[in-house]
């Protein structure tokens, strides 16, 4: 990285600078935080006289909303790769991370499959059929004299009933399954991502949020509209404050550091409440504490109220007064 052409002075968001050195001390230190793990550092280059920072943006999920796949256009070309990426998938036995396979639909029809087609060939193996009336093959009669118990129509009846209520139920999972946690309705193509798991997004510092919530939505090919997001931070002390559609999310990210420990970058619905740090303090108390708390909070109120009022009836008084003596003072001047 060569440093001779950085600016003195670098604007990470409206009305905020940092200096050249305070740049270089927070990349350095981001960096080393992630020395185990190359992929997650920060790099950057001059474009124009400007910074630019490259690198994952760790994101978490915290949405109320269902999620809809772009699932009808991903069906028609999955067929085509699925006999080359079966053997991929069955090794690795579905997804290893959250974001590591783009195509969900592809990856589900394929688990799917294999445990349909493992319990078909299990059931067959248990069961041998003759070929003129499909019932169960019977054993050959013993050499003694002994006669043995044969299968009835009866236990052949409850068979199919038992085997017609595994198929319903393996159906119902093909249409209710999970990746690493992440419920999908393969039926109303809804995909419920578990609050809290993370994903990342390589970006660079000039995408501001409505950029970066939209690159996301197209890299796991969402359907909702980018506008009904937005980006929060929250802090370990439960303080969460909004990031402006104008804001660059990778320089919020390096000033407020590396750890995910201390704060995290969450993807939310645009109409979340944020929460100062006045009201954060008060999050992690028990509930007698806090109720202690509104209480002495609510006495304050009802003084401050109080005292206001009996001001407001003192200067009421006086200013009566000021006028009285003066309508006085014309009347006697009029005579």
């Amino acid at each position: 990285m060569n440093t001779v052409h950085l600016q003195p002075e670098i604007q990470v968001r409206k009305g905020k600078t940092i200096s050249r050195h305070e740049f270089l001390s927070l990349l350095r230190t981001y960096n080393c935080f992630h020395e185990d793990k190359k992929n997650f550092q920060l790099s950057y280059y001059v474009n124009n006289g400007k910074i630019v920072l490259e690198g994952l943006l760790d994101i978490s999920w915290s949405v109320q909303q269902p999620i809809r796949l772009q699932i009808n256009d991903e069906k028609s070309r999955s067929s085509s790769k699925c006999s080359q990426s079966s053997d991929t998938v069955m090794n690795k036995r579905g997804m290893t991370r959250w974001g590591e396979f783009d195509n969900l639909c592809n990856i589900a029809e394929l688990e799917e499959d294999a445990e349909s087609e493992a319990e078909e060939q299990q059931a067959a193996q248990e069961l041998i059929f003759e070929s003129s009336t499909l019932k169960p093959q019977r054993n050959r009669e013993p050499e003694s004299s002994n006669l043995i118990r044969t299968r009835s129509d009866v236990s052949l009846v409850k068979m199919r009933v038992k085997n017609q209520a595994v198929a319903a139920a393996r159906k119902a999972r093909r249409h209710r399954f999970s990746i690493n946690g992440h419920f999908y309705n393969h039926e109303t193509s809804i995909f419920t991502p578990t609050k809290g798991s993370v994903t990342s997004v390589r970006i660079n510092s000039t995408l501001t949020t409505k950029e970066v919530i939209a690159l996301l939505l197209q890299k796991f090919k969402i359907e909702n509209d980018p506008n009904d997001f937005a980006l929060y931070v929250v802090h370990a002390s439960e303080e969460k404050k909004k990031l402006k559609d104008t804001a660059f999310p990778l320089w919020e990210r390096l000033l407020h550091g590396p750890s995910r420990k201390i704060v995290k970058i969450f993807l939310m619905d645009k109409d979340a409440e944020e929460i100062s740090i006045d009201v954060a303090q008060y999050i992690k108390f028990e509930l007698p504490v806090l109720n202690a708390i509104l209480q002495k909070l609510n006495e304050e109120e009802e003084k401050y109220i109080g005292n206001t009022y009996l001001r407001y009836r003192m200067e009421k008084r006086s200013l009566v007064q000021q006028l009285r003596r003066r309508m006085m003072v014309r009347a006697e001047t009029s005579v």
